[in-house]
Order: C-alpha cells, then structure tokens, then sequence
C-alpha cells in the first residue's frame, strides 16, 4: 500500500504532466489566444480528475499562458506589447550567460547532436515538411539549455523559453533560422564567447524583426 509519501509524489508527478500536457498545446498553437480551457473538458481529454487539471490551470495562470475573465472563466491570453517587449529583453540577458555556459562546457558530443537538428531540419524543410521543420528547430534550443547542464540555468531559462516557443510558433522563415542556428554552432565551435554571444544576439533580433512583420499583419 502507498505511503502518504508516495501519494503526495504521484499527485505532484501527475499536477506536473497534466501542466506539460496543457502548456505544450498552448505553445504548439493547438490552443490559441482567446480559446477558453474548460476544467472538466479537460480532465476527460487527458482521462484525469478535475483536481490535477485545477491546478495545473492556476500554475499556467501563473506563468502567464493563461488568464482568468469573469464571463468566460481560463482562457489563453495574448501577449500584449510591453509583455513581447519585456520577453525578448529577458531572453537576451539569458542568452547572454547561456552562451557563455555553452562555450565552457560544450564538448564534441554535444556539438554533433546540434549539428544533427540543424541537419534534420534541412531535410524536413527541403522535403516539403515545413511543420517538421519549425519543431526541430524548436528543439535546437530546448537542447542548448540542456547541453548548458546548469539545473540553475535550466529552471530560470525554461519557463521563458516556453513563452518564447509560443510567440514564435508562428514564424515564417524557417530557412533562415536554420541558417542562424549553423552559424551559432559555428561560433559555439570556435570557443569564442563574444562571437558565440554575437550570433545569439543576432539570431534573437531576427525573431524581433519576424514577430513585429507578424503582429503588423494581424493588424492590417
């Protein structure tokens, strides 16, 4: 029989699956802003109770996925300017140590495994897999954070890179982050910090550049 321990344990693991099922949708776009996110409904998609669902609900409200309106109840926010403005000026200071991390601890395992997503997403890219390719480029940077192997790093940069995935799920050159995400294991590979910093910086202000051109269009 479980220990109340072990209870406690299961709750948490399954609060914590329940939250990752619910933020993967939000930043994949399978949930847009403006949908609503119904308690029971989503208990009995994922075949949960409703109190994991609660709370995972008010752990994303807090992470600033979700919002709470009187008439409608949880809905998937929409980022304004100032929270698009803040985000990126978060994610550059982040990048900034990252890239530093990266430099210091990266070895040849770890650059293959780079060279390998950058590669991957070339391929999916020229054979017509467009959607393929934005994940993998996605994961190029869910794996730079783990190649960092910095449990401080990893929980502060996370919960940005989550929100950074969902404003740019939407981005519509590929190819050309695929181009910058080979320079940045270029610079990674030189061990040169200021020009691996550099090409982070760079790579960062093209995804500036591809959100405003976006949001500009939503409002022509």
């Amino acid at each position: 029989m479980p220990t109340r321990e072990e209870h406690a344990d299961q709750a948490v693991s399954l609060r914590g699956s329940v939250t990752q099922a619910l933020r993967e949708r939000i930043v994949t776009g399978d949930l847009a802003p403006g949908t609503r996110v119904v308690e029971r409904q989503v208990a009995e998609q994922l075949g949960v109770s409703r109190v994991p669902v609660r709370e995972a609900l008010r752990t994303l409200e807090r992470e600033g996925f979700l919002e709470e309106r009187a008439t409608r109840g949880m809905v998937v926010r929409r980022l304004d300017p100032d929270d698009v403005a803040m985000l990126f000026a978060v994610r550059e200071a982040l990048e900034t140590v990252l890239s530093q991390r990266l430099v210091d601890v990266l070895d040849d395992d770890g650059l293959a495994r780079l060279d390998d997503l950058v590669v991957t997403a070339e391929q999916h890219l020229a054979a017509g897999r467009q959607g393929e390719a934005v994940r993998c480029n996605a994961d190029f940077h869910a794996v730079l954070v783990d190649l960092a192997d910095s449990r401080v790093l990893t929980s502060i940069i996370e919960p940005v890179a989550g929100r950074m995935a969902w404003l740019l799920n939407q981005h519509a050159a590929p190819a050309e982050i695929i181009e910058e995400h080979r320079s940045i294991v270029a610079a990674l590979r030189s061990r040169d910090a200021g020009r691996a910093a550099a090409e982070f910086r760079d790579h960062l202000a093209s995804s500036r550049r591809a959100v405003a051109q976006l949001e500009a269009g939503l409002t022509t």
